[in-house]
């Protein structure tokens, strides 16, 4: 079981407790892929064995088998010359494929993202919410869980680990996919009849300076092996490339559905919940300077970091102190102007009291003069806004990242109505019964029932079903004579039509479907046909809304609850 954790079989058979979802089906091809290679370099091991035989006889043998040197046992000759007939295809063919196929397979034991534990944590905690939410437990309503669900979905919002990880993981595979298969394609083409040997190993078949010819028996075994190890190599190269390429982030694009559902999605102030970039240019770009920044600047960080991390260690106490922040700064001289001010203020005062005896003679004389203002010595500091961070594109935030993996195994619809639990977005559950459109047709008595729109999710979920006919209203009526199946119209697949009887009491109750699932169970609704028409006819015609049934039911109501009254004083 320890062997079984580390290459982290079972996460990717999907048997991984609550990292079951982890792996998707091009996962799952990825590791078969890597195990038919493994099968192969043991079979091709096992046919050749540890060394490739070669058998050996005179060169006159092979135009003529009349000579008795051709009849003699040349098993020793052969084995001298294994060197210098067998080419290094030849010879390490069986070898090659059982290393490579080490490498494939190793490379799950590397825990860059199948057995590192920050990324099965990521999920841990995803799938923890997704369960309570999705079992509606009661302690979904707790108000400190759901402050704690949203810093777990922040910390999901925000973080890019996963997709990092991931594209890692699949770029080395990506890698080690093309080196296996161009090696196995140089060898192989080492094997056929074609005279094509670029690196130059093929040998003339000969030994001993001519005297002996050399025939390989295993050299058709081993071409057409390589044949079918080159088709092998080259889907995994394709499905790690599909991986890689689903880690871009591109919406709508290499199973990245979920970013386009989570770019239409608004709050109550009509503003996006989420900051997703559309444009696939600026995606690339973004993902190139990451790129970039990992290779060449990443590491001049790390190296800048590390050396300031061990210089703060031969910080003085007096260096540490004369490190004052900007703000103290600030207030310290605005401090010190203030002093000043003061000061001139009283100087300015006592000289006045000085020279008040000498003017008091000559105010008479001579006219008052105007008192000259005290200029302000520095203008008054503009408020200036604070700065704020625009918000990063969420792309390749975790959230995401699991939504769209958990896709491919789990419903799209189940993770559409999933966004509507997390987010301030009205759900399903908010459809009712639109007695403004619903009428009954009074030619046919058919009673059709239309619902109200329940806003962008009905939408997505709409766009999700669109190759399935989208979504699905399917109910009944509960009337006197038992239960009414309803049936579809020409002109909305989403009414319901029911045959009624006028005068008769009936409930509705109806549910949302997609796929052949529920997906939202509706509220019941109860109404009355009348039992008289003729007055709506008049007023609305053929189709009589159901608004005029529900007023004429509530006015009648009234009235017999008013007679009851009276009846009982």
């Amino acid at each position: 079981m320890a062997f079984l954790d580390i290459l982290n079989i079972p996460g990717l058979l999907g048997t991984d407790l609550h990292a079951f979802k982890r792996a998707n089906i091009y996962d799952k091809l990825d590791l078969g892929l890597a195990g038919v290679v493994a099968l192969i370099g043991v079979s091709v091991l096992i046919l050749n064995g540890f060394s490739s035989p070669l058998t050996c006889v005179p060169a006159g043998c092979s135009l003529s088998g009349t000579s008795t040197n051709c009849a003699l046992d040349w098993t020793y000759q052969s084995g001298l010359c294994k060197n210098e007939v067998l080419s290094l295809p030849d010879a390490n063919f069986h070898y090659l494929l059982v290393v490579l196929a080490l490498l494939l397979v190793g490379l799950l034991t590397v825990p860059i993202y199948w057995g590192s534990n920050a990324s099965k944590e990521l999920f841990d905690n995803f799938y923890y919410i997704w369960a309570k939410l999705k079992n509606g437990d009661e302690e979904c309503k707790d108000v400190e869980w759901k402050r704690r669900m949203h810093f777990v979905l922040d910390q999901l919002k925000s973080g890019n680990s996963l997709t990092t990880r991931y594209a890692l993981y699949h770029g080395v595979a990506l890698v080690l996919d093309l080196v296996a298969l161009v090696v196995v394609g140089l060898y192989t083409l080492n094997f056929t009849d074609l005279g094509l040997d670029p690196l130059g190993l093929a040998t003339d078949g000969s030994c001993s300076n001519g005297a002996f010819t050399c025939n390989i028996p295993n050299r058709n075994l081993f071409k057409w092996f390589g044949v079918l190890t080159s088709l092998v190599l080259v889907g995994k190269a394709i499905v790690n490339l599909k991986c890689l390429l689903f880690s871009l982030g591109l919406p709508g694009l290499f199973g990245r559905n979920f970013l386009i559902y989570a770019n239409q999605l608004n709050d109550n102030s009509g503003e996006g919940i989420y900051n997703i970039q559309t444009n696939p240019i600026m995606v690339l770009l973004h993902t190139l300077l990451v790129v970039l920044k990992l290779i060449f600047i990443a590491p001049i960080q790390w190296l800048v970091a590390f050396c300031k991390f061990y210089a703060r260690k031969t910080d003085g106490p007096k260096e540490i102190i004369k490190r004052l922040s900007a703000t103290n700064i600030r207030a310290e001289q605005k401090e010190t102007k203030k002093v000043e001010k003061e000061a001139k203020a009283l100087e300015t005062e006592a000289s006045g009291d000085d020279d008040a005896a000498v003017k008091k003679g000559d105010a008479k004389k001579e006219k008052p003069k105007e008192i000259e203002k005290p200029k302000e010595e520095e203008k008054k500091e503009e408020p200036v806004s604070t700065p704020l961070v625009a918000r990063p594109a969420q792309n390749w935030s975790d959230l995401f990242f699991i939504i769209d993996i958990l896709s491919y195994n789990i419903d799209p619809c189940d993770l559409i109505l999933f966004m509507t639990k997390i987010n301030p977005v009205p759900g399903l559950e908010n459809k009712k019964v639109s007695v403004d459109i619903s009428y009954l047709d009074t030619t046919t008595t058919t009673m059709v029932v239309s619902h109200t729109d329940a806003g962008v999710i009905e939408g997505l979920l709409d766009t999700e079903l669109a190759t399935e006919g989208g979504l699905q209203i399917v109910g009944w009526l509960e009337g006197p004579t038992g239960i009414m199946w309803s049936q579809k119209t020409q002109d909305n697949p989403k009414n319901l039509a029911f045959a009624v009887s006028l005068g008769s009491t009936y409930e509705l109750v109806s549910a949302v479907y997609g796929r052949g699932r529920m997906l939202a169970r509706l509220q019941n609704f109860t109404f009355q046909c009348p039992q008289d028409t003729k007055k709506q006819m008049k007023k609305y015609g053929q189709n009589i809304p159901l608004s005029a049934f529900i007023s004429q039911s509530l006015f009648q109501k009234f009235s017999s609850d008013q007679g009851s009254q009276q009846k009982n004083e």
